[in-house]
This record gives structure tokens, C-alpha cells and sequence, in this order.
């Protein structure tokens, strides 16, 4: 008798987003404790999403604004561990 696969899991990531201070943050996890737990502490508001090839292109503040008047981007935090967006600026190497 032949076993059958299981249909491959989608990936889910989870959003967390809060304010403090009229600043809006957002963090992204993998793990759903880890979320949950950090969505509690902050009040925040947590989005479960899932999908093939999961990806945040932006996270934009309405209320802060550039000079141009477009919406500036929420600051991301480092709640468990190092996040990459393609959006935010890559460190710079110390000059000697």
C-alpha cells in the first residue's frame, strides 16, 4: 500500500503591531508563542498570515509624515531576534 505525502504546510509568519508614545512599531515572528505572548505584554494587534513565499513589503505610519507628505514607515523592533525588511537601511561598517 503506498503512503500518501501530506500536502506541504503553508508558512505562517505573524505581524505584531502596537503604539507607544504616537509611535507606531510592528515586529515579525515565526513562532506563534513567541507572537502571542509579545502581542500580550503590548496590547498589540497580531495578524496571522500564511501562504507560499510569505513576505511584508512595508509598514507605513499615516499619522507621521515626511516633508512630502508621504507616509513615513513604522519603526520595526527587535523583539526576538534580527529582522530583515527590504525597506530599512543595512548597518554600516565601523571606519577605522
Amino acid at each position: 500500500m503506498k503512503k500518501r505525502r501530506g500536502a506541504p504546510r503553508a508558512q505562517v509568519r505573524y505581524l505584531v503591531l502596537w503604539w507607544q508614545a504616537q509611535v507606531p512599531y510592528a515586529a515579525v515572528f515565526d513562532d506563534e508563542v513567541a507572537a502571542h505572548a509579545a502581542a500580550n505584554v503590548r496590547n498589540a494587534l497580531l495578524v496571522e498570515i500564511s501562504g507560499p513565499g510569505v513576505k511584508f513589503e512595508a509598514v507605513v505610519d499615516y499619522y507621521r509624515r515626511d516633508d512630502a507628505g508621504r507616509p513615513m514607515p513604522a519603526e520595526w523592533r527587535d523583539v526576538s531576534g534580527p529582522l530583515a525588511v527590504p525597506w530599512a537601511p543595512r548597518p554600516r561598517p565601523a571606519l577605522a
